[in-house]
């Protein structure tokens, strides 16, 4: 007493473990709350966690959000669980995840052990964005209730999350719920939770909903931290988890008031000077160090969260490893997912149609055109003239038109020549292409976006900027968090 403190059995320990023959991770301190010089020191000799141990699939489909998620197991055998949704009855909040890790840690395997809990309970949605184009998730693709690869349609989905939170949290309010429960999944039969002030009010329940940013180093550059750290702020009160994936959730990746916003971790391996941003320093001083393992132990985690013991915090796991031999069942998870899953509910998919039309209205569509028969020649031969539907109504003896000033310049949509259009038919074909963007679920455009447009019509790129505050002015776009860049209004439609 007086002479040495906790601090000193922290700094300690790697020469304990150097002392035992043990590596560095065998050995860990959980200080006491109530003095500064005792604790508990943990060693463990042997590591279960050598062997790997495949996914033999979800531990409870069917189940609720808010039930336990089990991603693995720790190093003595019990099971590596987090929970996502909050629970006011043991004081737990909503959690939103930062899955960290060098290259070869097992962060794809992490990430499909986390996603594919989720896909299995029955009162949840999912939307994913992935760069890499569903290279690990695309067994899965079925089951989300949007999935995109990132770029513009990532900068809509993050722009519909942006309105749907509130809208969201209002439904929630509207209904007495302080936050989300199993019950508001439901259909409204309770009058304790009804908008209506004559009784129940019946109206569709609201599943919780994950958004998860799936390698998102390259969204929070282009899109900047402002539009995550406000989601994750705001998401919880909604019933919304946010899950950002990425290796390095360093200063120049994220800002702190992100990573700040992101408080619960799973922390595979990563180069030992990343620690610090992946783990807090009182995990660190307790023995946790991923950097130990770097990519020579993948799937070993440290996991910090709501629901787990503080004292775990410290204490290594590993999630379960996912082969070829799981492809298939995914493939049934995925198809189960879409006959017994949640579906959006009227107010989150209403939201989102609002502010980005068919990038997410059309993210389903099944229409299938019937397959063209092509006929054997020999059984049938045509006769007569064939005329392309456009030459339809044109009089062969009519002569040509005189030619127009212009006429030598490059045409409008890629022909040699062409009459170049007055300023009127200039913003007919802005507008045009405009609502060719929407139509293909593009909701978000900025200059580059034209820039195939312009080589083809002959206009520069200031000239496609002046077009696009022309159309902000009258409605038809909104600024979003990124300059130079605006989010198509959807067009109305006739009823």
């Amino acid at each position: 007493g007086g002479e040495q403190t906790n601090d000193d059995v922290a700094r300690a320990l790697v020469r304990i473990a150097s002392a035992l023959d043990l590596p560095q991770s065998a050995v860990r301190y959980q200080p006491s709350a109530d003095s500064a010089r005792r604790g508990e020191l943990v060693i463990v000799p042997k590591d279960m966690l050598n062997e790997t141990v495949e996914w033999a699939g979800p531990s409870n489909p069917g189940g609720s959000i808010t039930d336990p998620l089990v991603i693995g197991q720790y190093d003595d055998g019990s099971p590596l669980m987090v929970w996502l949704p909050g629970d006011p009855d043991v004081g737990r909040n909503a959690s939103h995840f930062l899955i960290a890790g060098g290259t070869g840690s097992g962060k794809g395997d992490a990430a499909l052990n986390l996603m594919t809990e989720i896909l299995s309970r029955g009162d949840v949605i999912m939307w994913l964005s992935d760069p890499k184009a569903f290279q690990d998730f695309r067994p899965l693709l079925p089951a989300y209730d949007w999935a995109v690869e990132g770029g513009a349609d990532t900068e809509a989905m993050v722009e519909a999350l942006q309105h749907v939170i509130p809208a969201r949290t209002g439904w929630l309010g509207k209904h007495s719920y302080r936050q989300w429960t199993p019950q508001a999944a439901q259909k409204q039969t309770d009058p304790a939770h009804s908008c209506a002030a004559s009784g129940a009010c019946g109206c569709p329940g609201m599943p919780y909903m994950v958004a998860w940013m799936e390698e998102a180093a390259n969204t929070l550059r282009n899109l900047g931290d402002d539009a995550f750290t406000g989601i994750a702020q705001e998401a919880r009160s909604a019933g919304v988890s946010l899950i950002v994936s990425l290796q390095r959730p360093s200063y120049d990746q994220m800002s702190t008031s992100t990573r700040a916003s992101l408080p619960s971790v799973i922390a595979l391996g990563c180069d030992p000077r990343d620690e610090g941003f992946s783990l807090p320093e009182s995990v660190i001083n307790q023995g946790a160090h991923p950097g130990a393992w770097g990519n020579r132990r993948p799937g070993y985690c440290y996991v910090v969260s709501g629901g787990i013991d503080p004292e775990r915090y410290a204490s290594p796991g590993r999630t379960q490893q996912f082969t070829t031999r799981a492809v298939s069942l995914m493939e049934t998870l995925a198809e189960w997912a879409v006959r017994n899953g949640a579906t959006a509910d009227p107010i989150t998919a209403g939201a989102a149609k609002a502010v980005v039309g068919r990038a997410y209205t059309g993210r389903a569509d099944t229409d299938e055109t019937e397959p063209t028969t092509v006929h054997d020649q020999d059984d049938e031969i045509t006769t007569g003239t064939q005329l392309d539907p456009e030459d339809a109504a044109m009089d062969p003896e009519q002569d040509l038109p005189p030619a127009q000033q212009g006429d030598d310049t490059p045409g409008l949509f890629g022909t040699d020549t062409g009459r170049k259009p007055s300023p009127e038919e200039a913003r007919e074909l802005f507008a045009r292409a405009l609502d060719e963007f929407e139509a293909a679920g593009q909701m978000i455009v900025g200059p580059k976006d034209f820039m195939d447009w312009c080589d083809a019509n002959g206009y520069s790129r200031p000239w496609v900027s002046a077009r696009l505050r022309d159309a902000a002015a009258e409605g038809r776009l909104q600024p979003t968090n990124q300059t130079g860049r605006w989010r198509i209004v959807p067009a109305l439609t006739p009823a």
